[in-house]
């Protein structure tokens, strides 16, 4: 009941935030996942969240480098000399309201300064977090967590073998243990997604 009453708050200030300065929803490929090549382990990818309409925009993108913490990054900065892989969403084509809520989620996870994890999609303490995971109690997540956990707080299933096990937003042993390395990694990710475009500046092939 927290989890819903939490998301009908963000998009009801997302909402009165477009309101009161007179612009648009999402347009372009805002709150949509970006994928490159050149990631390690076993040369796998590497992802990120479109925090703008398209890659021409100024910091555009928002990852974990797995330098740092979260952050908005440059084109450049997120490619980092690596083959760019398409841009993809989630299934159940989210409307222009949720991809705010998408963004607005990603800058919220910037906000808590989260280090790096390898090996888990979204790590937290289970002891001192609640039945949701909120991005406060994220103390380390990975470039694909970053995406994964964006979609399924809102209810947009990515990654999970059943019902009971794929919601990463969820405080639970046995999902948190299933969105981990090998289960899940960037590659895998996109295969539980949907392909939009083969560019992320607006001149690609869109779905």
């Amino acid at each position: 009941m927290k989890k819903n009453i939490f998301i009908a708050s963000i998009v009801f200030l997302i909402s009165i935030t477009f309101f009161v300065q007179n612009t648009n929803a999402a347009t372009g490929y805002e709150g949509y996942a970006v994928y490159r090549d050149g990631s390690t382990p076993n040369y796998d990818w590497h992802a990120g969240l479109m925090d703008e309409p398209y890659n021409t925009n100024y910091l555009p993108v928002l990852h974990h480098s797995g330098n740092g913490y979260v952050k908005w990054d440059s084109w450049s900065g997120f490619l980092n000399g690596e083959s760019f892989k398409g841009v993809y969403r989630p299934k159940g084509a989210p409307t222009s309201s949720q991809r705010d809520a998408f963004v607005a989620m990603g800058r919220n996870l910037r906000s808590e300064n989260i280090p790096y994890n390898l090996i888990y999609q979204v790590y937290y303490d289970r002891d001192t977090t609640g039945k949701y995971v909120y991005a406060s109690d994220i103390t380390s997540i990975r470039c694909d967590g970053v995406v994964e956990y964006v979609y399924e707080f809102y209810y947009f299933r990515v990654h999970g073998s059943n019902s009971d096990n794929w919601d990463v937003s969820v405080n639970d042993y046995w999902i948190r243990d299933h969105h981990s390395y090998p289960a899940v990694t960037p590659k895998k990710q996109i295969s539980n997604m949907v392909f939009v475009s083969s560019r992320a500046d607006g001149n690609g092939t869109i779905n």
